[in-house]
């Protein structure tokens, strides 16, 4: 019970009702807070996940542009050309390996993950539909990944197959040395 004041008791309720209300509302601001706090920093990681696989483009497209050049300055008239043209072929095959095939970071992937169990692991349908997001996200950039390697394989694969084919021309007697690195091309991966 209250004690008597010379305010109208409409409004000592009005007031009281008010405090009530952003009290019981507190709760519901403080995990909107967290929800868009979680938003912004999930935000931030798929940006770092967007750059890191610009940036493994980058590495990928100049291994294989260093591939190519490797395979073509092969002296294919040498009478190791065709040992010395398959060897470049799969050292560049290998090196484009082992420049991405990483896919996106284990560290950005494991941040997400952290970041999605500590925050949200009782928070419902919102974690669900984070945890699908993120996933998506991280198999779309895996995705990505293997195509640009692919990409990659197929520049070093010509380059090596155009050289492997000129020097077939320039020295038809090679024919044969040359045939079994056209196989061993076909089999990089």
């Amino acid at each position: 019970m209250s004690f008597p004041t010379a305010v109208n008791d409409q409004i000592t309720d009005s007031i009281t009702q008010s405090n009530v209300k952003v009290i019981g509302e507190a709760p519901a601001f403080a995990m909107g807070s967290i929800y868009q706090s979680m938003a912004r920093s999930t935000g931030i990681l798929f940006e770092n996940a967007v750059m890191q696989q610009q940036q493994m483009n980058i590495l990928l497209q100049s291994a294989a542009a260093q591939g190519a050049i490797q395979i073509y300055s092969t002296d294919t008239q040498a009478p190791d050309g065709p040992q010395q043209l398959q060897a470049k072929a799969e050292q560049s095959a290998a090196e484009l390996k082992n420049a991405v095939m990483g896919g996106v970071n284990p560290q950005i992937v494991d941040a997400v993950k952290m970041n999605l169990h500590s925050v949200l692991d009782s928070a419902g349908d919102f974690s669900y539909a984070v945890r699908c997001a993120a996933q998506a996200m991280q198999a779309a950039l895996d995705d990505m990944s293997k195509n640009s390697h692919h990409d990659a394989l197929d520049t070093v694969k010509l380059a090596a197959t155009a050289s492997c084919l000129r020097a077939m021309i320039a020295d038809p007697d090679k024919a044969d040395a040359y045939a079994v690195v056209m196989d061993a091309i076909r089999r990089l991966s």
